[in-house]
């Protein structure tokens, strides 16, 4: 069924109560417009038009999460899930995690490696631990043994 233009300016209205609570991707939007019961073609009228007037812009969003996510200490892995997760296009993705130079990752494992360090200093197996606690960040496996070999020296 066609949307209405009552029905496309009222599923605007609901884009930008969401988009003001929370920046969102396309995709995200898309779905919560869907949950909110608007028809698909209504919901993708609505943002074409929120994305025209600049609320919805997946690579300023996909390029601050990059940055927040590196500063919490978050490997390119993790990273690239999680916008993946998010509606982010594999390409952009790609685009983004491939600007991420190999020594701004050891350089962020390494800072994280360290606070591990210091936790617990005279547990027993505590570098197998920290390079299993830098992996699951997302850091690649010589990443993290990289970090952990300058974190300690």
């Amino acid at each position: 069924m066609p949307s209405t233009p009552k029905d496309v300016e009222a599923a605007v209205d609901k884009a930008v109560r969401i988009l003001n609570a929370a920046a969102q991707t396309r995709a995200g939007l898309e779905r919560k417009l869907a949950r909110a019961g608007f028809a698909p073609a209504t919901v993708e009228a609505a943002c074409d038009r929120v994305e025209a007037m600049g609320y919805v812009n997946d690579r300023a969003y996909a390029e601050a999460t990059v940055n927040r996510r590196q500063e919490q200490g978050r490997g390119v892995r993790v990273i690239a899930s999680e916008l993946r997760q998010k509606g982010i296009d594999r390409a952009l993705v790609d685009e983004l995690m491939g600007k991420v130079s190999v020594e701004e990752q050891v350089d962020g494992a390494t800072e994280l490696a360290r606070k591990l360090l210091l936790r617990n200093p005279d547990q027993p197996r505590q570098r197998e631990k920290v390079t299993g606690a830098l992996m699951r960040r997302g850091y690649a496996p010589w990443v993290a043994r990289k970090a952990l070999e300058r974190a300690s020296g």
